[in-house]
C-alpha cells in the first residue's frame, strides 16, 4: 500500500474523529445545559408547589380545626343538656315516688280504719246475736227445768204403793210347777216400796239434770255466753233443783 495514501487516510480519520469528539462534547454541553435548565425549572416549580401545598394544607388544617372545635362545642352543649334533663327527670321521679308513698300510706291507714270499723260492727252484731241466743237458750233451759220439775211432781204424786202383795207364782217360769198352791207374802213394807219409787225418780231426775248440765257446758264453750246470761241460767237451774 502507498504510504501517502495511508497518511491521507490517517489524517482524514483523525479529522473525522476530532470533529466527532467536538460534536459529542457540544451535544453533551447542550444536554447538560438543558438538564440544568430543566432542573432549575423543576426546582422553581417544586418550590412554588410546596409553598402552594403548604398554604393549602394550612387552610385545610384550619378548616379541620374549626370543624373539630364546633363539634366539641356541640358535644359539650349536648352533654350539658343531657345532664340537665337527667337531673330534672331524677328529681321528678323522686317527687312522684315520694307522693306515691304518701298516698299509699294514706290509703293503707284509711283501709285499716275502715277494717277496724267493720270488725267492730261485726263483733257488736255477733255479740248481740250471742246475747239473744243466750237468752233464748236460758229460757229454754228454764222451761225444761220447770217441765222436769212438774213431771217429777206429777209422777211422785201418782206413784202410790200397791195394797196387794205380789204372788210368788207371778215370778216363776212356765216350766216350773209348784207342788202346792201356796200363798206367800213378801216381807217388804209400804215404806220400802215407796222408798224404791222415790229412789228411781231421783235417778231419773239426776240423769235429766246431767244432760242439761252437759248442754250448758257445750253452749258456754261454743257461744261464750256473757256473765249475766250464765247467772240467769244458773238461777233457773237452781230453781228447777229446788222444785225437784
Amino acid at each position: 500500500m502507498n504510504p501517502t495514501t495511508l497518511n491521507v487516510a490517517f489524517k482524514t480519520a483523525s479529522n473525522l474523529w476530532s470533529q466527532f469528539n467536538n460534536y459529542r462534547e457540544e451535544k453533551s454541553r447542550e444536554a447538560y445545559t438543558a438538564l440544568e435548565e430543566a432542573a432549575q425549572k423543576m426546582d422553581e416549580r417544586d418550590n412554588g408547589s410546596f409553598a402552594e401545598s403548604r398554604r393549602q394544607a394550612g387552610a385545610v388544617t384550619r378548616a379541620a380545626h374549626s370543624r373539630l372545635e364546633r363539634a366539641l362545642d356541640e358535644f359539650n352543649n349536648y352533654r350539658e343538656d343531657a345532664t340537665e334533663r337527667l337531673s330534672d327527670a331524677k328529681e321528678e321521679a323522686t317527687k312522684k315516688a315520694k307522693k306515691a308513698r304518701k298516698q299509699a300510706k294514706k290509703d293503707s291507714q284509711k283501709a285499716q280504719k275502715n277494717l277496724k270499723k267493720k270488725s267492730a260492727k261485726v263483733a257488736k252484731k255477733q255479740k248481740k246475736q250471742k246475747s239473744s241466743k243466750g237468752w233464748i237458750f236460758a229460757g229454754i233451759i228454764a222451761v225444761l227445768s220447770a217441765a222436769a220439775g212438774a213431771a217429777y211432781y206429777w209422777l211422785r204424786s201418782n206413784d202410790k204403793p200397791s195394797q196387794t202383795p205380789p204372788r210368788v207364782d207371778d215370778f216363776q217360769s212356765a216350766s216350773h210347777t209348784a207342788p202346792e198352791s201356796t200363798l206367800v207374802y213378801t216381807s217388804t213394807s209400804e215404806n220400802d216400796t215407796q222408798s224404791d219409787l222415790v229412789e228411781e225418780g231421783a235417778v231419773r231426775d239426776e240423769e235429766l239434770l246431767g244432760s242439761i248440765d252437759e248442754q250448758l257446758a257445750k253452749h258456754r264453750e261454743e257461744e261464750a255466753q256473757p256473765a249475766d246470761t250464765t247467772r240467769i241460767t244458773d238461777d233457773h237451774q237452781n230453781e228447777g233443783k229446788h222444785r225437784l
